[in-house]
């Protein structure tokens, strides 16, 4: 054969594989049960329903407006007025109460619901909170809120704000309840003024008020904004009812922030509004970015970021430890499934957590008993979705053989029929769902059937059935010629084929595919396909209506793309039909073949590479990628989603510094290390904490990935980032003291460990210093230990301040010793540091009239570790203490450092 023929030869095979591909693709498609789904209309009489909002009318509620404006609410059934905001009302209190059926509150609701007020929350309108903080003067730090007014009406964010500030101050701030009259502040009546981004500083800016904007994001503080909330009992009884509601508060969203001016003037002709035609299209369109952010869908709540609110109010103290602990974050969120259930139904399902499976142990892959995962298969991957979206658990009961789950089924001993075909034995005691699952009956041969497409052809053969399967019943009732062997399994059914028991093995085909795969049983194939298909259903009892109608509507919630995810994961079919000789004849011509999969290997390829692109594409987004120049250090573009994490646009960033970004300064030793590995061809991963363009801050896990050009010399590096900021946050928990705001004793013991691996890894030096408060005891004695307290946060304070580095590490590790763990070029640099360490602490001259110097001092053991100087975690703190030891015996107030020249 020349080579020609050989090239011939390859594309003819690439042909056929692409040609089985595809239509094997479009054959799974098909045999997967489509997904059809009937929305009823209610006749009835239109409900009246009443919302509860938290402030003015204004564009902050136009979503609900637009509602009303469109005849949303009233398609669904729903007669929906929106209630006048007062001061001092409370819309927790009101939903709870039944004054009102829904309410919009601020993300303080999650407190209120810690709290054990029954409220579910529906939706968020806002993604990210716009509550900010109007001041008459720049706010440069929290302690100038000492002695200071502020008005506002329970936001969230405020609260947890003002109880920062609290730390902070020497006079208390004066709280006033909000009157929703901006003129407050325009008077000066007060110092701070709670305000949206959204609305009040357009309108101070058209009066020419001056005014400063403190966002508490800037703080860390963030949560959703606008919690469209109601009560438990509202959700528990009438379901349906919410899902109705909120499904048409969205719609009106999408409405109002696509149609601003004419849900402006609908809002200005039906409600009393107190600020301009100009003030309200302003507010509009500053509001979208808060409602409609990226491809997150209108109104998302996630259960992770709600988690690392609380963990923020328990943090400030605005809930406990239990309240957290015992906080259930799923059952807040309102389960939109439930919504198709009637009382009676949901009744049932909280009668019985437990539903037993009648299922088949050794039916791969449609379901069957796993060593490790247990009840798997394509029917455990539904009732896993079942059990979600349900609250019940579905167990399997497996017996030793089908035929004998069949009979504990007709018994009644079993609930539910997971995965089965509807024959007329079975619906005597079964009813049967709609098919979720279709497959051709198949028959796998050695050599003694070449193939068949008709029954009457299996007259005379031996074929091999499961007992108790469809094709059993099929067979024995209807082609009495066929000479059946019955077996327990389909693995037995298949072997009973190859050692010549049976001539052909009848069955499900994607089961015989699978099987054959799983066991390596060559030397079988696919000799024939017949009209009928295993349409299989879920049965349910008879005697058991309720039962089967929650099941039937829970498959209706399955989607089409659930329905492909879960089918592809687990069917993979390589050939389906066994052609004779005439028909390829008829189908693959020799030319055609040739031209066809020159024109299809061009096709390919020009789509792999769209696919290619796109996938890309895809992928920087999801990663929140930019590409850095490696000479300049600027980023040369960014996907949008990391812009939008930074705050910035695509084209503000493009030219940007990279190290702008960050929270903190980096250190340049810090930097030349990254810079080495990277331009070295290496990559580089590791935590950032970085900051955004209003001066919020984020953590990212941060993957940098070198580029090289032709000669091998890396220009560019691709950064890459998974947002990890709720994790930090909740993390922070756990290692943060309480007390000191500083990190703990369990901290330490992660981060030396980490620390000195990347100090050996680096080869770079580390910097640590062990401290004591000179006789706190007297401290403690003399004035109290609220007095010690303060003591202890004044000294964590100025240690913070001595120690603000990206790589800089502070730690209370006991009562009043604190542990540093920074990086310095040479140890002659780290004791000056530590000297004025030793003068700034003097110079707090914070009271201690019955110590030496009459003023709090600290003692400081030191260690300088260079870079090829290897120690244990152990001896590092032993050499600390050694230190620390001496300088007290030597006279506090100073500084001992460890000499390893010396031993």
């Amino acid at each position: 054969m020349n080579s020609s023929h050989f090239k011939l030869l390859q594309l003819f095979i690439a042909l056929i594989c692409g040609w089985f591909l595809f239509t094997s693709n479009s054959y799974a498609s098909q045999i997967s049960a489509p997904l059809s789904q009937s929305v009823s209309q209610s006749n009835q009489s239109l409900t009246p329903i009443k919302v509860q909002i938290n402030w003015n009318h204004q564009y902050q509620f136009a979503g609900f407006y637009a509602a009303i404006k469109n005849g949303y609410y009233q398609q669904a059934g729903l007669d929906v007025s929106i209630r006048d905001w007062k001061p001092g009302v409370s819309v927790a209190d009101e939903v709870v109460s039944g004054n009102a059926d829904f309410g919009v509150g601020k993300g303080r609701m999650i407190v209120d619901y810690a709290q054990g007020k029954p409220l579910k929350l529906i939706m968020a309108s806002f993604q990210f909170s716009p509550l900010v903080l109007l001041a008459h003067e720049p706010v440069n730090d929290l302690s100038e809120f000492s002695g200071k007014s502020v008005m506002y009406d329970g936001g969230f964010q405020i609260e947890s704000l003002l109880s920062k500030a609290n730390a902070e101050v020497s006079n208390s701030i004066k709280v006033l309840k909000a009157t929703g009259n901006i003129q407050d502040f325009v008077d000066k009546e007060v110092d701070f003024y709670a305000a949206y981004g959204t609305n009040e500083p357009s309108r101070l800016k058209q009066k020419g008020v001056p005014f400063y904007i403190l966002d508490p994001k800037t703080y860390g503080v963030q949560t959703y904004g606008d919690f469209l909330v109601t009560s438990k009992k509202m959700a528990e009884l009438r379901p349906g009812l919410v899902k109705a509601f909120k499904d048409a508060s969205i719609k009106g969203w999408q409405y109002a922030i696509t149609h601003q001016e004419d849900t402006v003037d609908f809002i200005m002709q039906n409600y009393s509004v107190v600020k301009s035609r100009d003030d309200m299209l302003a507010e509009a369109k500053a509001t979208t970015q808060y409602v409609k952010t990226g491809t997150v869908p209108i109104g998302s709540i996630h259960a992770a970021k709600l988690l690392a609110s609380a963990a923020t109010a328990r943090e400030l103290k605005m809930i406990n430890q239990a309240e957290l602990d015992n906080l259930n974050i799923n059952d807040f969120i309102f389960d939109d499934s439930k919504s198709l259930f009637t009382p009676e139904e949901l009744e049932y399902l909280k009668a019985n957590p437990v539903i037993k499976l009648a299922s088949d142990r050794n039916w791969a892959p449609l379901e069957f008993e796993d060593p490790k995962s247990g009840f798997s298969g394509i029917s455990a991957d539904y009732f896993k979705l079942f059990e979600k979206k349900l609250g019940v658990q579905f167990q399997p009961v497996y017996l030793d053989s089908w035929d004998n789950v069949l009979k504990e089924a007709k018994r009644g001993e079993l609930d539910v029929f997971s995965c089965a075909v509807e024959t007329p034995e079975r619906s005597q005691y079964m009813r049967f769902t709609e098919p979720y699952l279709s497959f051709p009956m198949a028959l796998a041969s050695k050599d003694m059937i070449s193939f068949a497409d008709k029954y009457s052809q299996l007259e005379g053969y031996t074929i091999a059935v499961v007992k108790g399967y469809w094709t059993e019943e099929l067979m024995a009732t209807q082609y009495p010629g066929v000479k059946l062997l019955k077996v327990d399994g389909v693995n037995e059914g298949l072997s009973a084929v190859l050692d010549g028991r049976a001539d052909g093995y009848l069955g499900n085909l994607a089961v015989i595919n699978y099987t054959l795969h799983k066991y390596g049983l060559e030397g079988l194939r696919i000799v024939g396909q017949f009209s009928e298909r295993f349409e299989l259903a879920i049965g349910v009892q008879k005697d058991n209506p309720i039962l089967f109608s929650v099941i039937q509507k829970t498959l209706k919630l399955i989607s089409q793309e659930q329905r492909d995810e879960i089918f592809n994961r687990w069917v993979r079919f390589e050939l389906v039909n066994k052609l004779n000789p005439k028909q390829l004849l008829q189908i693959f011509i020799p030319v055609f073949v040739i031209v066809l999969s020159l024109l299809l290997l061009l096709l390919v390829y020009a789509y792999q590479k769209r696919q290619q692109k796109a996938y890309i594409n895809e992928i920087h987004e999801l990663s929140f990628a930019s590409e850095i120049n490696v000479k300049t250090l600027k980023i040369l573009w960014s996907s949008a989603s990391f812009a939008k994490l930074s705050g910035y646009t695509q084209e503000e960033m493009v030219g940007m510094p990279y190290l702008n970004l960050s929270w903190k300064s980096l250190e340049d030793e810090q930097i030349h290390r990254i810079y080495k590995l990277l331009t070295s061809g290496h990559s580089w991963n590791g935590e950032m904490h970085a900051k955004t363009k209003a001066g919020g801050e984020y953590w990212v896990e941060l993957t940098l990935t070198p580029n090289k050009n032709l000669f091998g010399k890396v220009t560019t590096v691709l950064a890459t980032r998974t947002d990890i900021t709720d994790k930090k946050r909740i993390e922070l928990l756990s290692i943060t003291d309480e007390l000191t705001g500083l990190y703990n004793r369990r901290h330490y013991n992660e981060v030396i460990e980490r620390e000195l691996r990347r100090a050996k890894r680096e080869h770079y030096s580390l910097s640590l210093a062990m401290l004591d408060i000179d006789f706190f005891k007297m401290v403690n004695d003399s004035y109290g230990h609220p007095f010690g307290d303060q003591v202890l946060k004044d000294i964590a304070k100025q240690l913070t301040l001595s120690f603000n580095r990206g790589n800089d590490f502070v730690f209370r590790v006991g009562g009043e010793e604190f542990i540093v763990i920074s990086s310095f070029e040479s140890e002659s640099k780290f004791v000056e540091h530590l000297h004025c360490l030793l003068e700034s602490v003097q110079g707090l001259q914070i009271e201690n009239k019955k110590a030496p110097f009459k003023v709090i001092t600290i003692s400081i053991g030191g260690l300088y570790l260079e870079a090829d100087k290897e120690l244990t975690e152990e001896d590092i703190l032993k050499y600390l203490d050694q230190e620390l030891y001496l300088a007290k015996e030597n006279g506090r107030n100073r500084l001992e450092m460890h000499s390893f020249s010396e031993e």
